[in-house]
């Protein structure tokens, strides 16, 4: 068995686990103590579980509005070809990213609509659509974002919105979800005074801006069809340059991305909550994947203190050490590792010491940590939530915010 198989097992395992215990909560009395924040903690946890997989970013908008230069904007990095002059993209696709080993995102990249000239890249179908629903036929998108140039908020977009509509009206047909939608303004940077860089405090320009955001947002929300999928509008400008080759990084003197921190943060608001840190993940942003990760030590603390006080046959000890193996190893995901056994091999090797005078060892559970000498003895049953709370500070810190976590980049 491969090691990503034995992952998928011990991931399964887990989700089962989660998935016992919250039968066991369900069955309690009604005016048992505390029982509702125990089963929203416990959906949270299997949602978390479910949800380690790359996030699916749908990408729609006209020929030439920053599509491609967007997917690099939030990678950080070029993983989308970007042509100065001719429409690149051809077949709708899903494009899986990845980086140093790591699978980091679903990117459909789409045909640009209204197109007046043949992409570059060869697609079969005949226009635009059909050839976005052929691949939304393949995989169901997480989140849609719609962009518009900044400048053509208000140049012929009817038939931009046209092309959505419809489009979000088919996945809910095929899926029966009701996606968020996105508005994305690209190029802001180009609204006039257009020589004034972003951000800036020129107040003609951010007015020029918050008018647009406002219009296009009117626009969508006019939209039967969109009226409730819509969520937002965000302002952004995606320019930068980068190195060369394939997935080169961006060059820090050529960086003139704007506001696409807010962006990942508003697609993480809006999307379900399953995937968030997996968007938290790919985009490497800190404030975000602490407070995945936070929320998820909270969910752990608190399970882990039920499991230890409430007595069930035969279950606390392997659900407690579950919990808090998997704990750490979501907490090393989160940072851009894969998750295996091997973040939290490094986690207890490398932070041995603070963890064992902190909160003690780690209970071993069965997801892949059977071989490692010595961990084997679980903390005192009755200290179960104060070890958790313990062990999962240590992991955040370990993984998330000492210097060299931080300057982790994609």
């Amino acid at each position: 068995m491969t090691a990503f198989q034995e992952n998928n097992e011990s991931l399964s395992r887990n989700e089962f686990l989660a998935t016992e215990l919250l039968k066991i909560v369900n069955s309690l009395p009604g005016f048992f103590p505390l029982k509702n924040e125990l089963q929203e903690k416990l959906d949270n946890l299997r949602s978390v579980l479910q949800g380690l997989r790359p996030p699916r970013v749908m990408v729609i908008g006209r020929t030439r509005c920053g599509k491609s230069s967007l997917i690099n904007a939030i990678c950080g990095l070029r993983v989308a070809k970007v042509s100065d002059t001719k429409p690149e993209t051809g077949m709708a696709e899903w494009k899986n990213y990845y980086h140093d080993g790591s699978d980091l995102l679903h990117i459909l990249d789409t045909r640009g609509l209204q197109e007046s000239i043949a992409p570059r890249q060869y697609d079969s179908a005949k226009t635009p659509y059909e050839s976005i629903m052929q691949a939304v036929k393949k995989e169901c998108p997480d989140v849609i974002l719609f962009l518009c140039k900044a400048e053509d908020v208000h140049a012929a977009s009817d038939k931009d919105l046209d092309e959505c509509e419809l489009i979000v009206g088919e996945i809910k047909k095929l899926y029966r979800r009701d996606l968020p939608v996105i508005g994305v303004l690209t190029q802001c940077d180009k609204l006039a005074p257009s020589r004034v860089p972003l951000p800036t405090d020129n107040e003609r320009k951010n007015r020029n801006i918050q008018e647009q955001v406002q219009s296009f947002f009117a626009f969508l929300r006019e939209r039967e069809g969109l009226r409730g999928h819509v969520k937002e509008v965000v302002p952004t400008g995606g320019d930068a340059k980068y190195e060369d080759g394939k997935n080169g990084l961006i060059l820090p003197d050529e960086d003139y991305r704007w506001n696409i921190t807010e962006l990942v943060g508003t697609m993480i608001k809006h999307t379900p909550r399953e995937i968030r840190g997996s968007l938290a993940r790919m985009a490497l942003i800190t404030k975000f994947q602490l407070t995945v990760a936070r929320t998820v030590v909270t969910a752990c603390t608190a399970l882990c203190g039920f499991v230890s006080i409430n007595p069930i046959p035969g279950a606390a000890i392997p659900l407690v050490a579950s919990i808090q193996t998997f704990m750490v190893m979501y907490i090393g995901w989160l940072s851009g590792r894969e998750f295996s056994d091997q973040p939290v091999k490094d986690f207890v090797v490398n932070a041995g010491i603070g963890v064992g005078v902190n909160v003690g060892m780690i209970g071993i559970a069965d997801i892949g940590l059977k071989f490692v000498p010595g961990l084997g003895s679980l903390l005192a049953v009755g200290a179960g939530a104060i070890a958790t709370k313990g062990l999962g500070d240590a992991a955040i810190a370990y993984f998330l915010t000492l210097p060299e976590a931080r300057n982790t980049t994609f």
